[in-house]
């Protein structure tokens, strides 16, 4: 951080009594950055900062292309997909909700409202309106399960739940195939959409590999709820899903109350309290962990309760620590690797950092680094301060966290992740091109090759001319929906498969020609970006063209 302004002229217009504080609190967060010190916890000299090029923890075989302690302040789609895959242990997250309502607090807004469409309202953090048709695609292409699901939820409840499962599915696909093949999701949702996101979530993940609905029960009954004609709605949900069957679990145990300490009523000839199990079997107090935790969670207040927690950040939505350190201590080890993709107030990522985690967070929301940066420290200065003098804060306090703003870009020979494409339309009108003229232009620019297999025939009369997406699925007759196959892809495909489906079905069956791969010789986004840009520069489109960014 070079050539910034040094921190003491940056803070030249604070008092001399906040400045002497603030002082006194840098001094404090850097003297505690010690091994065993809670706040901030993390241990950061075993854990280092970034790690980025040996990651001496917790990726032992260097899979990982990104560094931990870290925030990035993008779309959480794009960092996703720039992840290398199978390089996170947990994954915890609070997502919106889809509430319909407005959320603010004394350090944060935005509109938790989703729409299918332009509804031309564009929120500060996130913009809830942007469901790109591509998005449906991919889904539909990858996981037709899903795809029912969005589909089913569109049908039952309204296109706007379905705007919402479209957005988090495409990163819950993504969530999964960054997870190690041990890793853990928790989700955490409300009644707004939880029972869809339980559907879609089995899609995903595999309904084998549910482990918990979780139900935490927050608070006490207070304001507008014990007015409306229904019962009290006092929890939220989070779901608990494994990658396989390998993944980690510490077992929680809450404490023995006077009632059940009471059956330790008899003495051994030591002087040790113990119960009868079994007519030969004993349970001795002192060996005894206490009560297995259950799936309804009562002992965590949240901040209607607690009103003047020292936690309390201002941030709309705020989650206790205690919720998300339980979720932690439970699914991964020390040194793990813990993400949240809707990192918020950074609730999961000092939670994780006091437990000795690695973390790294994404958040979109302009004060996502004001949160960690106060939260990691104790500094307790309120966000117009930190962002006026963010710069020689985050370099004076040698700010063991890395505030990124580029995705990674893999490094696992997986696709890197495309940009989110515009989305053009054009007037609808029959196609504007002859079947051999589609197919001369096609074979031209992408070679004579099978788009399905990859076979490459010596000249383009052993190729026929088919759909990426077939007609009866909606599929137009233009440019930028057209594909040479060979004759048995074609009849394999048929009206019923697309393109990437295809492809599929042709690896599980090893139906593959040449080195490299048809994957890797026609990438299928790039071809229709390509095509149509074709038309578009030509006036010939006759569908909703996708164009590259």
């Amino acid at each position: 951080m070079s050539g910034h302004r040094p921190y003491r002229e940056l803070t030249e217009d604070f008092s001399p009594e906040r400045r002497q504080r603030i002082d006194g609190l840098v001094s404090e967060a850097l003297a505690a950055m010690e091994p065993g010190h809670h706040y901030p916890a993390g241990n950061s000299d075993d854990y280092p900062a970034g790690n980025s090029d040996d990651y001496p923890a917790g990726d032992s075989d260097g899979r990982r292309n990104f560094p931990d302690r870290a925030l990035y302040t993008l779309d959480n789609l794009e960092v996703l997909r720039g992840m290398n895959s199978e390089t996170v242990d947990l994954i915890a997250t609070d997502p919106p909700f889809n509430t319909s309502r407005n959320r603010a607090g004394t350090a944060g807004f935005y509109v938790d409202k989703w729409k299918w469409g332009d509804t031309g309202i564009l929120p500060d953090q996130w913009k809830w309106n942007e469901v790109h048709p591509i998005w449906l695609e991919q889904v539909r292409d990858e996981n037709r399960a899903l795809y029912e699901v969005i589909e089913a939820a569109g049908q039952c409840h309204g296109d706007d739940i379905a705007a919402f499962l479209c957005f988090l599915s495409v990163r819950l696909l993504e969530m999964h195939r960054v997870l190690k093949p041990t890793g853990s999701l928790y989700l955490h949702c409300d009644h707004a959409a939880n029972g869809y996101l339980r559907m879609a979530l089995d899609a995903i993940f595999g309904a084998k590999n549910f482990r918990n609905e979780i139900v935490w029960q927050m608070s006490g009954v207070s304001g507008f709820k014990g007015l409306a004609p229904k019962f009290v709605r006092r929890h939220d949900t989070i779901f608990y899903y494994v990658k396989g069957k390998e993944a980690p679990f510490n077992k929680a145990y809450s404490p023995y109350d006077e009632k059940q300490l009471a059956r330790f009523s008899s003495v051994d000839e030591n002087g040790r309290r113990y119960k009868s199990i079994t007519k030969t079997r004993r349970l001795y107090l002192d060996e005894a962990k206490g009560i297995p935790l259950p799936d309804v969670w009562t002992d965590i207040a949240n901040f209607q309760t607690i009103v003047n927690s020292p936690e309390r950040t201002g941030s709309p939505d705020q989650k206790p620590l205690a919720l998300y350190e339980r979720i932690i201590s439970a699914s991964s080890n020390p040194g793990d690797l813990v993400l949240d993709p809707f990192c918020g107030c950074a609730t999961t990522l000092i939670a994780a950092n006091n437990l000795g985690r690695r973390w790294v967070g994404i958040d979109r929301r302009a004060d996502a680094a004001y949160h960690v940066a106060n939260r990691l420290l104790g500094l307790g200065i309120n966000v117009n301060e930190f962002q006026a003098h963010q710069q020689a804060l985050l370099a004076e306090l040698q700010f063991h966290c890395q505030i990124l703003e580029t995705a990674p870009a893999r490094t696992d020979d997986g696709e890197t992740a495309p940009h989110l494409a515009a989305v053009y339309t054009y007037r609808r009108k029959p196609a504007s091109m002859t079947r051999q003229q589609m197919m001369d232009i096609l074979v031209e620019q992408w070679g004579c090759v099978c788009w399905g297999c990859g076979f490459a025939p010596p000249d383009a009369e052993h190729l026929e001319l088919d759909h990426i997406d077939p007609a009866s699925q909606g599929g137009s007759n233009e440019l930028d929906n057209r594909c040479p196959l060979c004759g048995p892809c074609n009849r394999r495909k048929s009206n019923r498969l697309t393109l990437v489906a295809l492809r599929q079905l042709n690896r599980r069956l090893r139906k593959w020609y040449g080195n490299p791969t048809i994957e890797q010789r026609v990438d299928i986004r790039l071809a229709r970006e390509w095509a149509a840009q074709y038309l578009a520069e030509r006036g010939q489109a006759g569908r909703v063209g996708v164009v590259g960014d």
